[in-house]
């Protein structure tokens, strides 16, 4: 009686066994859609193009931001891409700073939409990587008294190169 019911354990464990390998073989045509084509909506990519984000909330600030700047070492006049974007009701005042402290540049009221391309440290710097500096930004309502608004402060890893 006991080599029966072993028996019949064995034959169910099998059978149990065998089933499941032939619902995983069959899983995909049983219950997955076979109707695939390719999307005759496309077009080649040529980048990201502008996509509808909503009316822009004016009590807030855009801040532009970056983890790098590349500039030249030994000279003080360098290049860069600084801006104010052109959604913001407020001037920036911008300042770029070591991690020690030391103030390396400051802009004059920038208003939105404009852009600061060339700017002129305080003193030339090393050919080194310096990490941790900060982009200051100082905002400041578009009135007669330029009222201090919220500011920001990026930190960023600034190259100077040979």
């Amino acid at each position: 009686m006991k080599k029966i019911k072993k028996y019949q354990m064995v034959i169910l464990a099998f059978l149990l066994l065998g089933g499941g390998i032939y619902a995983g073989m069959n899983y995909q045509q049983w219950f997955h859609d076979q109707s695939l084509a390719l999307d005759t909506h496309t077009e080649n990519y040529t980048g990201n193009k502008e996509t509808y984000t909503g009316q822009k909330n004016t009590d807030t600030i855009d801040i532009p931001g970056f983890d790098v700047m590349n500039v030249k070492a030994g000279t003080t006049k360098q290049k860069v891409n600084l801006y104010n974007p052109e959604e913001n009701t407020v001037y920036f005042k911008m300042s770029i700073y070591l991690n020690d402290g030391t103030k390396l540049w400051e802009s004059e009221l920038v208003e939105p939409g404009k852009a600061i391309y060339t700017i002129d440290f305080n003193q030339s710097l090393t050919s080194k990587k310096y990490t941790d500096c900060i982009l200051k930004y100082e905002c400041f309502a578009m009135d007669e008294e330029y009222t201090p608004l919220n500011g920001s402060q990026i930190k960023f890893t600034l190259n100077v190169l040979d």
